[in-house]
């Protein structure tokens, strides 16, 4: 069914792994099986192939894990040793770094008490396949393959549930073995745009997720809301999974908070919020942005109404629904937010500017181009680049027909004409400057600062020529 390592080796176009790295995967295998084991391909590369086969999706598989049958963990890295060098960093879990490979025997848990972290991890070469398969959490997961011979084990329904597209645990005794499986089984949603199955999400409901930690909370949002193409399918998943309720009440809030139909047709804050972070995943790809960048427009767009349910109210006067200062409320709890989710510093700095700063649109017609000179100084270390992208989403994340997106070319395009859609202008007058003029470095250095900083952002002048100009005559005053 899967082609050879074999083939890749002679058409090394045919995978995003290096000829290295195929290489390396066939020695091994041939050096196992030269012994009397069997080295299988197991985890995200056989799921992803089948993907691809069966659905046509082709995802960018760069990792290999390869699982040892037959061989104590110390007898592989002898063999190993030979080929290349061994990185033991994870053997205490039964698990090699070789090159870029992760090459592991079999394992099994042992409960030693209560909870999740009441098991331990033993290796045990002896199991088959099915047995180790056993412990993994869904079952498009369980697929392995032999990279000598492209025979596939499928022992649990992995290749049916990739066709049907569900998420399905492989065992109900072990599932609960670790309640970070809910989620994983969001961000395969929103990731693989699969629904997961009913008996799963009761199973993950009763899941205690208090003793996660931060950071393994973080990792798989992070993977959900930069690699999912429609991420709102994942936080759907989230919410019937109870991931919402347990972790994220800033979520949870937004759901039946009402808006004003005429500019949210599409129905409460929940549902904008889930069409806002689908076009904003839609804009990182467009715009082919890096990390920190990405990850400053999707958790902008996922977070800028979090201030709408303590804000939201109907107007007596006009019978609208209205939101006032809900971007000032919501500040915090974006902050709060992130931080449980381990979003780097930088990108939560920029966030909380963004979400402070995204219903400026509708004043771009009105705003002297000295508001927009501030508007980039305050945004720091946020651009209005950045704030344009989050403002599209939140713009078109909405059931409007025909929305007209002249605001946001303006609003560009002021920003380019002024120079600051990227970054803030820097001051063109510095201290320094000031003292070549007679002026000594203290109190009515730094008030003449601020003055020139004012004038430039007022366009009093616009070069330092100018500002040495404006200088010479404010002294003089």
């Amino acid at each position: 069914m899967f082609q050879t390592f074999y083939s890749l080796r002679q058409n090394p176009n045919e995978t995003l792994l290096s000829e290295h790295e195929v290489t390396l995967t066939i020695e091994i295998a041939e050096a196992v099986r030269a012994v009397g084991g069997r080295a299988l391909i197991v985890g995200g590369y056989p799921r992803d192939l089948m993907m691809h086969q069966k659905l046509g999706r082709y995802l960018e598989t760069k990792d290999v894990d390869i699982e040892v049958y037959g061989l104590e963990l110390e007898n592989l890295i002898a063999l190993i040793e030979p080929l290349h060098h061994v990185n033991a960093v994870g053997e205490s879990f039964g698990v090699l770094k070789v090159a870029n490979l992760d090459v592991s025997v079999p394992r099994k848990d042992v409960n030693k008490g209560r909870g999740h972290r009441g098991f331990s991890v033993e290796t045990d070469p002896s199991l088959t396949h099915k047995e180790a398969a056993r412990r993994r959490d869904f079952t498009i997961n369980t697929l392995a393959f032999d990279p000598l011979t492209a025979e596939l084990f499928d022992e649990y329904g992995g290749t049916k549930d990739i066709e049907h597209k569900i998420i399905r645990m492989v065992d109900a005794d072990t599932f609960g073995d670790d309640p970070l499986r809910s989620l994983r089984a969001m961000q395969f949603a929103g990731r693989f745009e699969f629904s997961v199955d009913p008996a799963t999400i009761l199973a993950a409901k009763a899941f205690d997720l208090s003793e996660l930690s931060h950071e393994r909370i973080g990792e798989e949002w992070h993977k959900l809301l930069l690699k999912a193409e429609k991420p709102s399918l994942g936080l759907d998943a989230g919410l019937a999974l109870g991931v919402i309720e347990q972790l994220h009440p800033q979520l949870q809030a937004l759901i039946g908070t009402p808006q004003e139909p005429e500019w949210h047709p599409e129905g409460d804050v929940w549902n904008h919020t889930l069409m806002a972070i689908d076009v904003a995943a839609s804009i990182i790809r467009r715009e082919n942005l890096g990390r920190d960048e990405s990850l400053t427009v999707m958790f902008g767009a996922l977070t800028h109404d979090f201030g709408k349910p303590y804000t939201t109210a109907l107007d007596p006067d006009s019978g609208r629904i209205r939101s006032p200062e809900h971007a000032k409320a919501g500040l915090d709890p974006a902050l709060e937010f992130m931080k449980l989710l381990q979003v780097p510093l930088l990108v939560r700095k920029k966030v909380k500017r963004i979400v402070y700063d995204h219903m400026f649109l509708p004043q771009v017609r009105s705003a002297k181009d000295s508001a927009i000179r501030r508007l980039a100084k305050r945004l720091q270390p946020a651009s209005i680049q950045e704030l344009l992208w989050v403002t599209e989403a939140d713009f078109l994340g909405r059931t409007l027909n025909n929305p007209d997106l002249s605001l946001l070319v303006e609003f560009y395009k002021r920003a380019e004409d002024l120079a600051v859609r990227e970054s803030s202008q820097e001051p063109l007058v510095l201290g320094r400057d000031l003292i070549k003029l007679g002026m000594k470095p203290g109190r009515e250095m730094g008030e003449m600062l601020k003055r020139l900083e004012k004038a430039q952002e007022d366009g009093i002048f616009t070069t330092y020529e100018g500002g040495i100009e404006y200088c010479s005559k404010q002294m003089k005053l």
